[in-house]
């Protein structure tokens, strides 16, 4: 990263990384050309990002990482190792959106519980441990990548930590980058219908807190971080009405069945 580009980082930001990288890590940085390929399309919520950059000093095993302030300004660092760039990238501007959004990608956990769990939906303990089981599935069905499976976020080794609960953010962030690549609604899928997100609360909260619905960038502007009713979980009153034919303009029974809704 030039002096100049640095110098126009937030304070605060900039003290951050001067911190963690120190000034030869920092003089490592080279930008993303804004044509690069795989731009995620949930960068255009980004209106905190404050650039990104390749860092040739990340280990094998580090893909890519996001650094914030306590205002939500972030950048990312990207491995220019990286064989999976497109999941990356995807992945770390899920956590861009949650620091604009809430201040830290890890309260998403803390949203997790907030929205969930009100309805009979699982702790996300539980659903950690549901995308580790599935991950075999993921991987074969959705693109996850091998070291997530046997070493990363997805992997067994997750589940023996005191910690576990804690990684869902981190999942959620691969999962989004996983519909992205493949132009596809997680929730959509009947085998993660009926093995991970296994409720209607659920599959609504994963879609609140993920995507463009950490902005206000979604198709019908809703408001962020807020669980919908879904196309594909109508609501009770939704089926009542298609049941007695009303969706289409069904007769009200106690309007002597002249009324039309």
């Amino acid at each position: 990263m030039d002096k100049d580009a640095l110098s126009k980082l937030p304070p605060e930001l900039r003290a951050g990384l001067y911190e963690d990288m120190g000034p030869t890590g920092i003089a490592a940085l080279k930008p993303v050309p804004a044509n690069a390929p795989y731009t995620p399309y949930t960068q255009a919520g980004a209106s905190q990002l404050q650039g990104q950059y390749y860092n040739p000093n990340m280990g094998d095993t580090t893909y890519g990482s996001t650094y914030r302030d306590k205002k939500g300004n972030s950048i990312v660092t990207l491995n220019p190792k990286d064989s999976s760039p497109q999941i990356t990238r995807a992945h770390e501007m899920e956590h861009v959106l949650a620091d604009q959004g809430l201040g830290s990608g890890s309260k998403l956990n803390s949203m997790w519980d907030k929205l969930s769990t009100d309805d009979g939906g699982a702790y996300r303990g539980e659903v950690v441990k549901r995308l580790v089981e599935n991950a075999p599935y993921l991987q074969k069905k959705w693109g996850l990548d091998a070291d997530s499976v046997e070493s990363g976020y997805f992997s067994p080794t997750v589940l023996q930590r005191p910690d576990m609960h804690n990684f869902l953010y981190e999942q959620m962030a691969t999962l989004s980058a996983l519909e992205q690549a493949n132009n596809k609604r997680l929730t959509d899928d009947p085998y993660v219908r009926k093995n991970i997100f296994t409720t209607k609360g659920e599959r609504e909260t994963y879609n609140a807190l993920t995507g463009l619905r950490q902005s206000r960038l979604d198709a019908k502007d809703l408001p962020p971080y807020t669980r919908q009713d879904d196309k594909t979980d109508p609501s009770a009153f939704q089926k009542l009405k298609a049941m007695l034919g009303f969706a289409d303009g069904g007769a009200v029974p106690n309007a002597g069945n002249t009324k039309l809704i």
